[in-house]
């Protein structure tokens, strides 16, 4: 009994995936859709600066495609066209700090035996898809809470002061922004893989909770960056040049710290910690 105590241990310090929360998030995801057979609908949201000093966009329940990006030529704060099923809802709060939320509304369908339906109706669908456009202008907070279908986001124009995504099932695309000042960005895995881009001159915090899938980080030559990894089935792997600081001493493990020379005199810093789930890390 005494020999199975340090494995036990290990593997609850080092295993922190949970199907259990990623069931709940798919849950209130599939809550939203309705069956394969409805009418397509289609609108256009529209909300003008105005007044804002900052904002908060709230994005959640996407079924089909989902493009966001900086919007061009244009005095809207946000612009939307969507083509969905089932029933949306477009909410705006606040004058100088605004909070604009669109989402499908949830009907409440539990997971179980519906979640194989779900994907085969929804996930590959062409006709169901969200075009989202942010103002580059205005600080803004971006969240994404589930998706079925394919996400791009495409961030690299905005004034990004917090990203939260939470994943649905499909694969993510996400190229984040260089904005001259810290921010925090939080991904949380779904069912897919996950592609992340850091562009040249970016300082954040990046948050990566693992699901079902590999993710990959593209940091930008040169970048100062430290990568705090913990647990996860599929491993963590990083560039040659950077020295691992905790952990063995390969470059592919499941939990470590890897940071790159210079690291803590640098100005501009990329931090990011992973927890793992099924399915590793490549940082490239």
């Amino acid at each position: 009994m005494s020999e199975q105590e340090p494995k036990e241990k290990k593997y609850t310090t080092e295993w922190s995936f949970s199907f259990d929360q990623l069931g709940e998030s798919l849950n209130r995801l599939l809550g939203s859709l309705g069956g394969s057979d409805e009418e397509v609908k289609k609108a256009q949201y529209a909300e003008p600066v105005g007044e804002a000093l900052s904002a908060k966009i709230k994005l959640g329940g996407v079924v089909g495609q989902i493009v966001v990006r900086a919007l061009t030529e244009s005095d809207n704060l946000f612009e939307a066209e969507v083509a969905y099923v089932g029933d949306m809802n477009f909410t705006v709060m606040g004058e100088t700090e605004k909070t604009i939320e669109l989402g499908q509304k949830m009907r409440g369908v539990s997971v179980g035996g519906q979640i194989k339906k779900v994907i085969g109706q929804f996930a590959n669908r062409d006709d169901l898809y969200w075009k989202v456009g942010i103002s580059p202008n205005v600080p803004v907070r971006v969240e994404l809470d589930g998706s079925v279908g394919i996400v791009r986001l495409d961030l690299s124009g905005l004034r990004l002061t917090e990203l939260d995504v939470d994943g649905g099932v499909g694969e993510t695309s996400l190229i984040l922004p260089a904005t001259g000042a810290r921010y925090a960005a939080k991904i949380e895995g779904g069912v897919g893989a996950s592609h992340i881009t850091i562009p040249e001159g970016a300082a954040l915090n990046l948050k990566i909770e693992g699901g079902v899938g590999g993710i990959d980080v593209q940091v930008p030559e040169g970048a100062a960056v430290r990568i705090e990894a913990e647990g996860g089935l599929g491993g963590v792997t990083v560039p040659a040049h950077f020295t691992r600081t905790r952990g063995g001493g390969d470059f592919i493990g499941a939990s470590g710290v890897w940071e790159t020379t210079g690291f803590n005199l640098a100005d501009k810093q990329i931090y990011i910690h992973f927890e793992g789930g099924v399915g590793g890390l490549k940082v490239v």
